[in-house]
């Protein structure tokens, strides 16, 4: 069987960040923190969200891809578990952002999938994985916009340090990992990453500022 992932593209940090604001945009004048990710599929024309009952015990997989029954429309499944359990919601709105962001890279060989079955089957081949890269960066790019996301370190970081002093940088980074996670409801490993990410960098600039004493991150 010739693999279906062969022509994909895969993308830089800059192209996803690109294709991050555009979708954005498109929801501008409902656009909240935190990203109401749900709404940003439920606009998306031909989509639709689906609650799938035991797919992770059936698949293995707590999201899916594929057409969905309609001529022309492509379904997002989601595990029944993972989107009614409140103690999982973090995890849901990734998994959510995730699957937009494979529809949104990946549709060429989404719109040939005519089954959860084979949404799963592309997960063994070889490109796959470099895809499913590709899909997370730019889910935590959706859900974690940089611009609000280095706005609100800028705004946070004066008041950590009148507390804290500057000889801690540790502990005002892991504060600041916390309450952002919390803010943009995801959660903190994902968080801390997005912080050290290009355009934000936000941990560096803290290292910076508080070996300088300042109490700005400008």
């Amino acid at each position: 069987m010739s693999d279906p992932t062969s022509q994909l593209p895969i993308y830089t940090v800059q192209e996803l960040e690109r294709i991050a604001q555009e979708q954005i945009k498109k929801v501008s004048g409902q656009f909240t923190i935190p990203v109401d990710i749900e709404l940003m599929i439920e606009t998306l024309p031909g989509v639709m969200l689906d609650v799938y009952p035991g797919l992770q015990s059936l698949y293995h997989i707590m999201g899916a891809v594929c057409n969905g029954p309609a001529k022309n429309q492509i379904t997002i499944c989601i595990d029944d578990r993972l989107a009614n359990l409140e103690e999982l919601k973090k995890r849901y709105r990734m998994t959510l952002a995730e699957e937009l962001a494979h529809l949104l890279l990946h549709r060429k060989v989404i719109e040939s999938n005519k089954s959860i079955k084979e949404f799963q089957a592309l997960q063994r081949f070889r490109k796959w994985d470099q895809c499913e890269r590709n899909a997370k960066k730019l889910a935590a790019m959706i859900l974690m916009p940089w611009n609000y996301v280095l706005d609100d370190c800028r705004t946070m970081y004066p008041q950590l340090v009148a507390v804290a002093g500057y000889s801690n940088p540790t502990a005002v980074k892991n504060y600041l990992s916390s309450k952002l996670a919390d803010h943009y409801e995801v959660s903190v490993e994902t968080m801390r990453y997005r912080l050290n990410e290009w355009l934000i960098k936000a941990f560096d600039k803290i290292d910076q500022a508080m070996k300088n004493g300042l109490d700005s991150l400008e």
